[in-house]
């Protein structure tokens, strides 16, 4: 049985920061604060300038691919669609978030879409 290993360490080369998406509130106040950017070390970042479709015919360019591995990123947090991704100055849109398996059960790593 092969084993995947996970992305070498030394090609998650960047750093980001992550805040999720606004949630609806309740109406009480303070009800939203939760806002904080959370700061994944261990990542990797590369442009790529893609069309990707979503339900109801909505189309959107990615800017760039956000690699999460499992085992050397850390935190390994899965980022929610219409989240923020902080990177090198730039504000970047989650669009989405694909797991992607090896032979095992377990993730082995995320491709986040970035606009």
């Amino acid at each position: 049985m092969v084993s995947f290993k996970p992305i070498p360490k030394n090609l998650l080369i960047h750093e980001v920061s992550y805040i999720s998406p606004e949630k609806e509130g309740d109406g009480s106040i303070g009800g939203n604060t939760d806002q904080e950017p959370k700061i994944i070390k261990r990542v990797r970042f590369n442009p790529n300038h893609k069309l990707i479709k979503k339900p109801g015919n909505v189309e959107s360019f990615t800017t760039g691919v956000l690699f999460i591995d499992a085992v050397n990123s850390t935190p390994f947090i899965s980022p929610a669609e219409g989240g923020t991704i902080l990177f090198k100055g730039r504000k970047l849109k989650v669009l989405e978030c694909k797991e992607a398996y090896t032979d095992q059960a377990e993730v082995h790593h995320l491709e986040v879409m970035l606009q």
